[in-house]
């Protein structure tokens, strides 16, 4: 299609193309020629330029060198010069003015080491007592500068400054010597720099010998050598000056030395070095040799350097050239145009389907096209003998007269408008009538109505057509209104044009509102833009499209919707818009949240459950699904998509097959506790093998039958040993236990039995000392009586430790004693009366709060538990203070718990630990036998309780003593 289309457009076009081509050619020809001179000339000037530039450098080197040469005339006519005489030499040759760039001119005078001295003596005559020569130290040849001009702060750092003493200006020194010429230095760092701005520096030398000879041997030139007229230069003042805005158009680069280095550079224009990097058009490398001495310039033309009239001819000739073949290419293609469309015109006008009428200013007929005399029967001779009103509109459809006044055709030309889709009827030649659609065009002459062209169409079918649609369109609005869903229909530029009755209802907007305020305000901002990259590309793509999106209801609130819309396509399967389909999914989309939820929730516990869960498909007992711990115990191998005989061993399989077809055929569940599961590799070697709690559950189809059995193990493995090794752990402590308590029923009675035969030989032991104390009675001696103080002492606490052993055995055998209802008030009491003298001779305060005064205990148990906190808590008291001691009691759990807490010496926590041994005593200037806390522990740990320490050493302690109740037992204790 496109190769027809191109060969179309050159056959009708084909002068205008060759007409453009060939100016367009030509102009091609004549650019190149001149782009190639401009090109040429361009390159010569670049050269011309890159001369100049050399030689302007050259130039004022050489005329700097003449400065030097003149000076040295100073020293031909005087073999002395004075410094007043120096410096009207250089004032009068005005420098700054005539020649800038040169820092200064100077004369270094050659010394030899016998010379310093006078010169140095001279030197403070001339009014410079500082004078000193630089560098200091002794050299077979010094040159110092003595004078300098301008001699300013710049150059005063200079004076004096040996110039033999530094390699670079000593070879060029040396080689004017011996040469007799002037010779200009290396590049060097001149003794003038401040460090700041500093730039490259480099000096030219002349050679003045003695008495003004002319010395012709180089020897002579040594030993007649009388110093050196010399002027310094810095680089980048010395170019600047020299360049200057004459060679704006050119990039300079100056290198010291034959060979170019980076190192090397002197001088350059710009900052960043051009050499080497092929970035310019137009380069040139010029050599330059000034006294003895060569650099190299490496000279390029700036970007804009060929940008001159000349050069821009070329383009404007293109420019021009191109401009003139489109120009000629669009008028020839204009005048073929209107030919072509004179006869496309004439074309359509013969073989267009409407009629078309061209009447003059009198109402007749001055053209009619073929479809004109088929329509209405009459040839165009016949139409011209009468006006086309009185010919084909002369009476309305009912047939009444109309007159030529009333037609609007006709009145069309008085009025100069033009009439549109004017539906009447005319009368063909043989009397019939036809329903016409006419479009009348008045056209002017001379400001004047000349013509009126008529176009009439027969749309007697079109108006059948139409009452056909309007009776359509009244059935299709019916079925709408009393559809389920919401209808919208919208137009190819997305505009709805129809929205039926749940529309309405729902988005609570009229048809009217609808189409101006904007159906798309309704569409949550969310989900806007993608519900309208969506609706768009259909709408490119005339296709249909199914979409969610919230929609805002009349009330406000946001309802999920999908919407089915359907492409409309006219008559020539031309695109007329969408119609679609919208209904609520809100309460869809809810459950279907609540399913995707429940989903993720099933998911997680599956693969998360600490179980191994697995599910197999029947009949044929594939795996659908396994989760990690399943694939884990059968060493991550495959398991989901092969059968039970593909995923197992032999071993494996026996009774896993057993139970699944079981459970298969009874549709019953299995459950097994604690069973053997053994797990083999390929090979056939056990790697595992366990006991685990299986459930073999079936799932069963809405017929009933099972489809699937689920398998769910818990691993219990470890369970099962540990139950195992607590029976034999149970077993052993068994008989220790009967052992220990074998062992502990004969410690108590060898030690019930000790104590109740050593009471006998204590007591005759007390009563001997008791006689001897009495036989001796004012016969002892001091020392004697102290002896048997000591003896009845140590057999008072051999009395005591016997009798706490005794209280120890009595506490093992009345574990077992009857408890009955006790009251801790009464109890405390009972205590108080015992300890009244202690409590009297400390002045202790005894603080009760009993929350809880009522338990269920051995007396004398709880009495001993009493007596010992709460006497020791007066015992050990500070010296400091009053003692106090707190009882309180209170309800917490199964316990009721009784603090006694007193403000004594309090315990180090390093020693607490050893609160409840048996003989231990941390304080010891207190009597006592260090068995009490342990007595009392015994008791309350025997009766199911718990005794607590809390102390702080000087603040004091606190007993918690947990007694373990069962309260329902218990009964009110009379007062």
């Amino acid at each position: 299609m496109k190769f027809n289309y191109l060969t179309s457009f050159i056959r009708d076009y084909l002068i205008a193309i060759l007409s453009f081509l060939l100016i367009f050619l030509l102009t091609i020809f004549v650019y190149q020629e001149t782009s190639k001179k401009a090109e040429e000339r361009s390159a010569k000037l670049f050269d011309v330029r890159a001369n100049q530039a050399t030689e302007a450098i050259k130039s004022r080197m050489y005329d700097y060198i003449q400065i030097l040469v003149g000076a040295k005339a100073l020293f031909v006519a005087s073999d002395t010069v004075e410094r007043k005489a120096w410096r009207e030499y250089y004032k009068n040759l005005n420098l700054d003015e005539n020649y800038p760039g040169i820092q200064g001119i100077g004369y270094t005078q050659s010394i030899r080491p016998g010379e310093l001295r006078k010169v140095k003596q001279n030197l403070i005559a001339e009014g410079f007592p500082d004078f000193v020569i630089t560098p200091r130290g002794k050299r077979p040849e010094y040159t110092a500068i003595i004078y300098l001009e301008p001699f300013n702060a710049r150059n005063r750092r200079a004076f004096g400054y040996d110039m033999f003493s530094d390699p670079v200006r000593q070879s060029a020194m040396r080689m004017a010597r011996d040469t007799k010429q002037a010779t200009m230095s290396a590049k060097v760092r001149l003794v003038q720099e401040t460090g700041k701005n500093e730039q490259t520096g480099f000096l030219i030398y002349l050679p003045v010998y003695r008495k003004n000879l002319d010395p012709q041997s180089i020897t002579d030139r040594q030993k007649l050598i009388k110093g050196y007229i010399y002027s310094p230069f810095r680089a980048g003042d010395l170019m600047r000056a020299i360049l200057g805005d004459d060679f704006n158009d050119l990039d300079v680069e100056v290198y010291d030395g034959a060979n170019i280095t980076k190192k090397g550079l002197i001088y350059s224009t710009t900052p960043n070095l051009l050499y080497g990097t092929k970035s310019r058009e137009y380069t040139r490398l010029n050599t330059l040799t000034i006294g003895n001495h060569t650099w190299r310039l490496y000279i390029t033309g700036k970007p804009r350097f060929d940008q001159s009239a000349d050069s821009e001819l070329p383009f404007f000739i293109l420019v021009g050239g191109s401009i003139i073949s489109l120009l000629m290419f669009f008028i020839i293609w204009s005048l073929s145009n209107v030919r072509r469309s004179n006869r496309l015109k004439q074309t359509i006008t013969d073989n267009a389907t409407a009629a078309l009428f061209i009447i003059n200013s009198k109402g007749y007929c001055t053209f009619m096209n073929p479809a004109a005399e088929k329509m209405t029967g009459f040839t165009f001779e016949e139409m011209a003998e009468d006006t086309l009103h009185n010919k084909l509109h002369y009476k309305y459809p009912d047939g009444r007269p109309m007159p030529a006044s009333d037609c609007p055709m006709y009145t069309a030309l008085t009025v100069s408008g033009p009439l549109h889709n004017y539906e009447t009827v005319f009368f063909r030649k043989d009397g019939s009538a036809l329903n016409v659609s006419c479009e009348v065009q008045p056209i002017l002459e001379s400001g004047r109505e000349a013509y009126a062209i008529i176009e009439a169409r027969d749309i007697t079918n079109e108006k059948r057509a139409q009452e056909a649609i309007v009776e359509s369109e009244k059935r299709f609005r019916m079925m709408a209104d009393n559809a389920p869903v919401m209808i919208r229909i919208t137009d190819d530029r997305k505009q709805v044009m129809y929205g039926n009755k749940q529309w309405i209802d729902f988005t609570g907007l009229t048809l009217h509102e609808t189409k101006t305020q904007g159906w798309q305000q309704l569409i949550h901002p969310k989900d806007l833009a993608g519900f309208n990259e969506i609706f768009s590309k259909a709408v490119v793509d005339k296709s249909a499209f199914r979409v969610e999106y919230r929609m805002r209801r009349r009330d406000g609130k946001y309802r999920w919707v999908v919407g089915t819309n359907t492409p409309r396509l006219g008559a020539n399967n031309e695109f007329l818009g969408h119609i679609s389909s919208i209904i609520d999914i809100t309460e869809i989309k809810k459950a279907e949240q609540k399913i995707k939820q429940n989903a993720e929730l099933l998911q997680k516990l599956f693969l998360e459950v600490p179980a191994v869960v697995g599910l197999v498909r029947v009949p044929d007992f594939q795996y659908v699904l396994a989760n990690p711990l399943y694939r884990q115990l059968y060493g991550n191998r495959q398991l989901v998509g092969k059968t039970i005989q593909e995923a197992h061993s032999r071993t494996e399989i026996g009774k896993l097959k057993q139970r699944l077809e079981k459970v298969y055929a009874t549709g019953e569940v299995f459950v097994g506790n604690e069973m053997p599961v053994t797990v083999e590799d390929e090979a056939g070697n056990e790697v595992m093998s366990g006991f685990f709690n299986l459930v073999y559950q079936p799932l069963l189809d809405v017929k009933g039958g099972v489809e699937a059995i689920l398998i769910f193990a818990v691993d219990v493995t470890e369970l099962v040993k540990t139950r195992k090794n607590i029976a034999i752990a149970n077993d052993e402590l068994s008989e220790k236990n009967i052992e220990l308590l074998r062992i502990n029923n004969d410690l108590d009675s060898f030690v019930y039995t000790a104590s109740h035969d050593l009471k006998s030989p204590i007591a005759n032991m007390e009563g001997l000392v008791t006689l001897l104390r009495d036989i001796l009675q004012g016969k002892l001696e001091e020392q004697d009586g102290q002896v048997l103080d000591m003896v009845a002492s140590s057999i008072n606490k051999l009395k005591r430790t016997i009798a706490d052993l005794a209280e120890i055995t009595k506490v093992q055998k009345d574990l077992q004693s009857e408890v009955e209802p006790l009251k801790f008030s009464a109890k405390l009491q009972d205590v108080l009366t015992d300890i009244e003298p202690l409590v009297q001779e400390s002045g202790a305060t005894i603080e009760t709060d009993f929350k809880v005064d009522q338990i269920l205990y051995a007396p004398k148990n709880l009495r001993s538990i009493i007596y010992n906190l709460v006497s020791n808590g007066i015992k050990y008291r500070s010296s400091g203070r009053v003692p106090v001691v707190k009882v309180c009691t209170y309800q917490e759990d199964n316990f009721i718990v009784m603090e006694v807490s007193d403000n004594g010496l309090g315990i180090k926590e390093d020693q607490q630990h050893k609160l409840f041994s048996m003989f231990r005593r941390l304080h010891t200037h207190v009597e006592g036998t260090g068995i009490g806390l342990y007595i009392i522990k015994r008791i309350i740990e025997n009766n199911g309780g718990r005794i607590e320490v809390i102390s702080e050493l000087d603040k004091g302690t606190t007993f918690k003593v947990y007694f373990k109740q069962e309260t329902q037992k218990l009964k009110p204790v009379a007062s």
